[in-house]
């Protein structure tokens, strides 16, 4: 692999197409992995003691970020990523902001200033000071989260996403809110939460234990809990219990960032049980559907697109 090559990677210049090359050739062996490892520490330690143009020094965060995948060189370069990661901050009145977004397929766990931990599912992308300086822990999320919450009643725990904020003092609760997604949820596993805006004139609804809430025709509705393995995704399993087939194809495209398009009609009603390992991929879920739905389908990866038949 030509070192510009990877250089023109860790500076953020190369293509998609680029990218998944250099992925391939580090994943195909140990040889390639070890080269990949010393190219990327040397390119950080460059970044770290080089005097930029305007005079700001890049400095990698040292907050405690786990990056999963699966496969044995795979999680080697997670574990890589987990070490070299630096953010960039946004300037705010009194606090710095740092930002982790986490690629299609893969998932991330975050600890935060106070203690609180994050959990983040595919395609997500938080953002939050480098240390909570204000009276409300306020953080912005743009995806699906998992957050057990250091408890702290003197400084609220505000999550903003694109349309809803959720408020708590300590509690474990999940958000699903992808800014490029119709959804929105919030579900409650201990103590309570608040969900509110500020762009609508609403009143507060508050959860209990057990309790979820969906937007539905821009409405929100509270509903019971109805099977607490959905939210196993933060141990990288995608779980169905009796769940339409079109329900998943978009479910499998949220979290893949992939087009599936469903041509027969027939399948989209089929009702979907089983449980699925996120770092399987797309292709093997489907090809495990195939033996009880009789489909066929294709895999334009140009298109990045999958046409089911």
């Amino acid at each position: 692999m030509d070192k510009e090559f990877l250089y023109k990677y860790f500076a953020g210049e190369a293509s998609e197409e680029e990218e998944k090359q250099i992925m391939d050739w580090a994943e195909a062996s140990a040889d390639n992995y070890r080269l990949y490892l010393k190219e990327r520490r040397w390119w950080d330690a460059l970044l770290i003691h080089s005097d930029l143009g305007d005079k700001k020094t890049l400095i990698r965060s040292k907050r405690k970020v786990n990056l999963w995948m699966f496969s044995t060189v795979a999680a080697s370069i997670a574990l890589l990523f987990a070490l070299s990661l630096w953010f960039t901050p946004e300037e705010q009145p009194e606090e710095k902001w740092q930002s982790i977004w986490v690629p299609p397929g893969q998932r991330a766990q975050v600890t935060l200033d106070d203690g609180t931990s994050v959990w983040l599912n595919s395609r997500s992308t938080l953002a939050f000071p480098a240390s909570f300086t204000s009276e409300k822990r306020i953080v912005k999320l743009n995806g699906e989260g998992y957050f057990d919450v250091a408890k702290d009643a003197a400084h609220p725990f505000i999550v903003q996403t694109d349309r809803y904020n959720v408020e708590v003092l300590g509690t474990s609760f999940n958000v699903l809110a992808y800014a490029d997604h119709e959804s929105f949820e919030t579900a409650l596993l201990t103590g309570s939460v608040r969900i509110s805006t500020a762009g609508k004139n609403m009143q507060p609804i508050v959860l209990n234990p057990d309790e979820q809430v969906s937007e539905v025709e821009g409405r929100l509705h509270i509903k019971p809990i109805d099977n607490p393995d959905h939210f196993r995704w933060t141990e990288g399993l995608i779980c169905l219990d009796d769940e339409r087939f079109e329900d998943l194809a978009n479910k499998f495209s949220l979290y893949f960032d992939i087009k599936i398009i469903i041509q027969n009609p027939k399948l989209r009603d089929y009702r979907c049980t089983g449980k699925f390992r996120q770092s399987d991929g797309v292709d093997y879920a489907l090809k495990v559907l195939q033996a009880e739905m009789k489909f066929s389908y294709t895999h334009d990866n140009e298109l990045n697109e999958i046409t089911i038949r």
